[in-house]
C-alpha cells in the first residue's frame, strides 16, 4: 500500500490493467482527468486504497512542465470527485445503463502539489485480481497522446491485441460512439464522425504509438453500420520523442 502514497518519479512503465468492460465504457473523462485516473491505476498495480499522485511525477510521465502539471492537477482535482463511466448492461427487454462514480473521495494538496484519490467499492472489481476478459497495456503508449479518442482507440485496439502485437476488431458505429462518447453530431453523420474522430486518431496512433492499421466502413444499403480495423504494432516499438 506504501507504493500508493509514496512519491515515485516517472510512471511510464507500469501496466494499465482493467477489465473489458471497462474498457468499452463511456468513461467520462477528458485528456488531462483520463491522465490522472490511469496514472493512478498505473501506480497502485492492483494494491487498492488511497492513492496519491504528484505534479513531479505527472510533469515526467507525460512531459508537460512543473508549473503546468501544478496547475492541471489543481484545476481538475475538484471535478474528479463526480466523473462517473456508463456500462451498458443487456437484458431481455434492451438494455440498463448504469452510471458508476470513479471516486468515493478526492483531496488536493496545494502545497505539495499533489491529488489523492479513493476509489469507489463499486469501480475495484473492474480493476483488481482480473483473471480473464482484460485489457493491458504501458501507461508509455498513452503518454504522447493528445486527443482522448486516440486514447480511447488504444484501448480498444490493446483487448483485441494478440501476444504477436496484432489483432482485428470489428465494432457496431453505435458501440464505437458510445466509448468515445461522439457527439449527437458525429452520431448522425457518419462523414463528420469519420473525419472528427476516426481519422485523426488513426493518425496519432500510427504517428505516436507507432501503430500499422487498416480500416474499413461496413454498410447494410447505404447506411455504415459497422467499423472493421486491422492493426498491428510496429515489431521495433521505438516511440518518438514527445510533441506539445
Amino acid at each position: 500500500m506504501d507504493n500508493n502514497l509514496a512519491r515515485t518519479g516517472n510512471l511510464q512503465g507500469k501496466d494499465v490493467v482493467m477489465a473489458n468492460a471497462l474498457t468499452r465504457s463511456a468513461q467520462g473523462l477528458n485528456l488531462v482527468e483520463k491522465r490522472i485516473l490511469f496514472s493512478m491505476i498505473a501506480k497502485m498495480g492492483g494494491n487498492f486504497g488511497e492513492v496519491y499522485l504528484y505534479a513531479s511525477e505527472y510533469a515526467t510521465t507525460f512531459d508537460v512542465t512543473p508549473h503546468k502539471a501544478y496547475e492541471q492537477l489543481k484545476a481538475t482535482a475538484d471535478a474528479m470527485r463526480v466523473r462517473y463511466f456508463t456500462l451498458a448492461v443487456p437484458d431481455r427487454k434492451g438494455v440498463m445503463k448504469w452510471k458508476i462514480n470513479w471516486f468515493s473521495s478526492v483531496g488536493y494538496h496545494d502545497g505539495e502539489g499533489k491529488v489523492g484519490l479513493k476509489f469507489n467499492a463499486d469501480v475495484v472489481p473492474y480493476l483488481y485480481d482480473l483473471e480473464r476478459e482484460f485489457t493491458r497495456y504501458k501507461l508509455k503508449q498513452a503518454c504522447a497522446l493528445r486527443s482522448v479518442y486516440s486514447w480511447r482507440l488504444l484501448e480498444m485496439f490493446e483487448q483485441f491485441t494478440a501476444n504477436k502485437g496484432e489483432g482485428w476488431m470489428v465494432v457496431s458505429v453505435e458501440d464505437f460512439c458510445n466509448a468515445m462518447e461522439a457527439t449527437e453530431t458525429h452520431r448522425s453523420n457518419y462523414k463528420d464522425l469519420r473525419k472528427k474522430i476516426i481519422e485523426p486518431a488513426i493518425a496519432e496512433l500510427v504517428k505516436k504509438d507507432n501503430w500499422l492499421i487498416g480500416f474499413e466502413a461496413v454498410k447494410e444499403g447505404r447506411k455504415v453500420v459497422r467499423l472493421r480495423f486491422n492493426f498491428e504494432r510496429d515489431p521495433q516499438e521505438v516511440l518518438p520523442g514527445f510533441s506539445s
